[in-house]
């Protein structure tokens, strides 16, 4: 496998999975497209989680782990996996995140990549998956893109009212798109506040094939998802909707920073965000397991922290 200047580097923000962690690295390392790097970043090492990594450095050059002294949290541990695989391949064109415990098919990342590089206009492609559940597996036919759709508005009114967020952020994306969108911030649902922000940026295409075998175990509650993102203790804007702080943090990455030019200009990510706050709302209220009607919702770990990806 090519490390040295990969066209693509997959960031693992492990946590406490040895049960599985061999599993997971063999289908990643069975991928037919092998221009790849893996850099993980462990928030919660033990001997057997390095025991299994060291097994496989001996094989693929292309492996980078570290631990982290103090725990992140999911969201440090996210944005660190990141940022260390642009510090180590600044030539990379292409990044995706993968859990310590899913599974993929060995086409998975040739077909994403093939996606990518046919269509300039897509910044995320991703695949259908299969629910791996403690008692059975199924095929969730769940169809989401943006494919075709020109104008910033129009795919975030898509994103807001029909993306599956735990899904899509798996995607294979293109790593300056995902630096104009801020990577993943310090709110809730943080899953979505990003791939809303990289909704407007480009288009995302869905890949109708299953690539992608995904473990879910348990659901999570919103007060869990704030001791999970903010290990010092959750700051007040934390208690506000997710919804109103994803709609602030999108005014203020593209309308005052002005991140996203020339492809998002002010009006745009003024009216984009206006957008976003309007059907979020609406949304919130109509959902049948909106937070507002319930204190836990029964999801997937990745749809609401998202992600048990890192077991946090």
């Amino acid at each position: 496998m090519k490390a040295a200047r990969p066209r693509v580097v997959l960031g693992m923000p492990a946590y406490n999975r040895p049960d599985v962690l061999a599993r997971t690295l063999e289908s990643l390392f069975s991928q037919t497209f092998r221009d790849f790097a893996l850099v993980i970043v462990d928030d919660y090492p033990s001997s057997e989680t390095a025991a299994i990594i060291e097994t496989y450095t001996r094989e693929f050059s292309g492996i980078h782990y570290e631990t982290n002294d103090v725990r992140l949290g999911m969201v440090g541990n996210w944005r660190k996996v990141f940022e260390r695989a642009r510090q180590l391949y600044p030539e990379s064109a292409y990044f995706a995140w993968v859990s310590d415990h899913d599974v993929w098919h060995a086409r998975w990342l040739q077909e994403l990549v093939s996606v990518l590089d046919e269509y300039p206009g897509v910044v995320l492609a991703y695949p259908m998956r299969v629910r791996m559940l403690p008692d059975r597996s199924e095929i969730e036919k769940k169809t989401f893109d943006t494919f075709g759709m020109v104008t910033a508005a129009q795919r975030m009114r898509h994103a807001v009212l029909n993306m599956p967020a735990g899904d899509v952020i798996y995607g294979l994306m293109r790593i300056e798109a995902l630096e104009a969108a801020g990577v993943f911030r310090h709110v809730l649902t943080p899953d979505r506040q990003v791939l809303l922000a990289l909704s407007m940026l480009g288009q995302f295409k869905q890949v109708a094939e299953v690539l992608w075998y995904r473990e879910v175990q348990r659901g999570f509650d919103i007060t869990r998802q704030r001791d999970v993102f903010f290990t010092k203790g959750a700051p007040l804007y934390a208690y506000l909707p997710s919804h109103l702080q994803h709609c602030a943090t999108l005014l203020w990455d593209f309308a005052v920073k002005r991140r996203g030019r020339p492809m998002v200009g002010r009006l745009t990510a003024v009216r984009c965000a206006m957008l976003q706050l309007r059907l979020s709302t609406i949304r919130q209220f109509t959902l049948p397991k909106a937070t507002w009607r319930m204190r836990s919702v029964d999801s997937t770990p990745a749809e609401a922290l998202n992600l048990q990806a890192d077991g946090e």
